[in-house]
């Protein structure tokens, strides 16, 4: 196991183009119900940010644009993601945003040096999350905060009307990131390991999003047919699965008053004085 744990680009879908466009639509989903959680646990403008495993760079570009006095650190392991993460932020004329090459699990960066931390959809990757929360403690300030986002695919996509094959995807992936030492299933864990990672005054946060509210297409995009196909390549569902799955989701949408609905799980601490 790499310290990419069970994310890797190249491997995870089967385009990587695809790949980050499916992860801009995440973004996109949650954004403005996320960006209201960020605001109310310590982001404002005028103060330092580390963003840990900051992939294509999508949230730094969106908090640099609405905060433009913040300074960012966008840590990322992946050498793709950071190169396109500078190319990104540099068409964007965003310039007080440094992207690094680096793993959460040891980032390099001094200690006590941020006033707040964002680690978003990382955890769930990490064979040892635990250590990962200590290194982010570590190089936050006293006193500064941080937050992390993560799934939990017992409870992934709903739908009405209710598509059961849907189960049968969520199962096949959690299987292959089980295999790889991650745990899609961590958003139920978020405030024990905070804990257990040193941070006090420990909350925990449900961000939803509905697409009766943000639209089908946001949806759409930010699941993607890119996972399922690797999934299918790799002998974790079966084709005709994903055919089925493929044939309901199409027929909910069809239906007059068809309904999705997301969540993502937000753990936020503190370090302490």
């Amino acid at each position: 196991m790499s310290q990419q744990g069970s994310y890797q680009i190249k491997t995870i879908a089967s385009n990587v183009e695809k790949e980050i466009d499916r992860l801009k639509g995440q973004v996109e989903l949650f954004w403005d119900k996320e960006l209201k959680h960020y605001i109310e646990f310590g982001l404002r403008d005028g103060i330092s940010i580390v963003e840990l495993g900051a992939g294509p760079g999508f949230v730094t570009e969106k908090i640099a644009e609405k905060f433009p006095n913040t300074k960012i650190t966008a840590v990322e392991i992946e050498p793709l993601l950071v190169e396109y993460a500078r190319k990104n932020l540099s068409l964007k004329g965003i310039t007080q945003c440094e992207v690094i090459e680096g793993s959460i699990m040891d980032t390099g960066l001094e200690d006590n040096k941020y006033d707040l931390a964002i680690t978003r959809l990382v955890l769930e990757h990490l064979p040892d999350p635990v250590n990962a929360v200590r290194e982010v403690y570590r190089i936050l300030k006293p006193g500064g905060r941080a937050i992390f986002v993560d799934n939990d695919f017992e409870m992934h996509i709903m739908t009405n009307p209710h598509i059961p094959e849907l189960r049968d995807l969520y199962d096949a992936y959690c299987q292959s990131r089980y295999q790889e030492g991650g745990n899609p299933k961590i958003g139920r864990e978020l405030p024990n390991i905070l804990k257990n990672g040193g941070f006090t005054k420990v909350d925990f946060e449900i961000i939803s999003a509905h697409s009766d509210i943000v639209g089908e297409e946001l949806f759409s995009r930010s699941e993607g047919i890119g996972i399922p196909t690797k999934l299918v390549q790799d002998g974790f569902l079966s084709s005709k699965m994903l055919g089925k799955i493929s044939i309901s989701w199409r027929n909910m949408l069809k239906a007059e008053k068809h309904s999705i609905v997301r969540q993502l799980y937000m753990g936020i601490g503190e370090k302490v004085l």
